[in-house]
């Protein structure tokens, strides 16, 4: 994807905004005819299998997919659809703290919170609106935006749309979110989704129009301000509904935001500036090794630093531990491949 790519075409903006409000009206409808819970499912062996469905919503999927897709596809999608991720995570950890809605089967009051979920899954934030909803409508949307003129361009659009369905409704199926905190995220996903299609391009052309020092000072200064700007309002956020959270351990999405917003960023920019790291010339074994060799080191980093989560138990640990993530990612990986294939 090249970096001034316009927006969404007219045909393809009245055919999503119908999409979206029938899918809206639907949910609506359900709410006022009170059906808000009762897509949870008794079945264990539904439930099991839905389990499975949900991490198709998960941050760590999304990482390997942004990885494969920097590493053999196009450097600048794979940072667009990075860009829309963080987006609609902050802003929903941002509107769940706001609105404060209980999870199906918590119980809230003045003195304690608890959490009886019986779906089985242990989840300790507040319900709306449901994140792992509306990062697959951002995610997967925004790479059946990327594949909607390809040669046959219905059929990855569809299969992403299927997959956004099964992630919504597997949340309902195996009990940790209601009817209300589905709609809330497919409503908001989507609508952070357009903004980001409309107004990625112009705001990359002003971004590349400045200096490499302003830029670098801008992606710190952005990062660390998102971080501490939710880490400061919402301390128990990602742990509101344990018993006794501790305070700032966690925060949400909002360390990881600010992490990936400074590493990536930061390791993005010297990369073009040092590396120019291009995967479309590379050869179909070339890509292969690449892949192998950067999931592996990906999945080693990612899984290490993650196990030293219980010695460093911080807001801070996070932040750190997305930027390098991120930065090896996006910087190391390049350098590693063009040391390879160096002619």
């Amino acid at each position: 994807m090249s970096e001034n790519k316009v927006g969404i075409s007219k045909k393809g903006l009245i055919i999503n905004l119908a999409i979206f409000a029938v899918i809206l009206l639907v949910g609506l409808i359900l709410l006022m005819t009170g059906f808000n819970e009762a897509f949870f499912s008794t079945s264990s062996t539904m439930r099991s299998i839905f389990k499975y469905i949900t991490y198709l919503g998960e941050p760590i999927v999304f990482i390997v997919i942004i990885a494969i897709l920097f590493i053999v596809y196009d450097k600048k999608y794979a940072k667009n659809l990075l860009l829309v991720l963080l987006l609609v995570s902050y802003v929903n950890e941002f509107l769940k703290n706001l609105f404060k809605d209980p999870r199906p089967g918590s119980n809230v009051d003045a003195d304690e919170i608890t959490v009886d979920n019986p779906g089985g899954l242990v989840e300790t934030s507040y319900g709306f609106p449901s994140g792992h909803t509306s990062s697959a409508v951002g995610t997967w949307g925004y790479i059946a935006y990327e594949f909607k003129d390809k040669p046959k361009p219905l059929v990855v659009p569809i299969i992403m749309a299927v997959i956004m369905f099964l992630v919504s409704i597997s949340r309902m199926i195996i009990g940790v979110h209601d009817l209300q905190d589905v709609v809330g995220g497919y409503f908001f996903g989507f609508v952070l989704l357009l903004l980001f299609i409309y107004l990625e391009p112009p705001i990359t052309e002003k971004f590349n129009a400045l200096s490499m020092n302003v830029k670098i000072i801008l992606i710190v200064v952005i990062s660390i301000a998102l971080f501490l700007l939710g880490a400061l309002l919402f301390p128990y956020s990602g742990t509101v509904l344990l018993p006794d959270p501790p305070a700032l351990t966690d925060t949400g999405n909002f360390a990881m935001v600010g992490g990936a917003i400074l590493g990536f960023g930061i390791g993005y920019l010297l990369e073009n500036e040092k590396i120019q790291y291009e995967p479309s010339k590379l050869s179909g074994k070339q890509k292969v090794i690449a892949l192998i060799i950067g999931l592996a080191i990906v999945f080693i980093v990612y899984f290490a630093l993650e196990a030293l989560k219980g010695v460093f138990d911080s807001a801070f640990y996070r932040f750190i531990r997305y930027a390098l993530v991120a930065f090896i990612t996006v910087y190391f990986l390049p350098l590693i491949y063009t040391k390879m294939w160096k002619n």
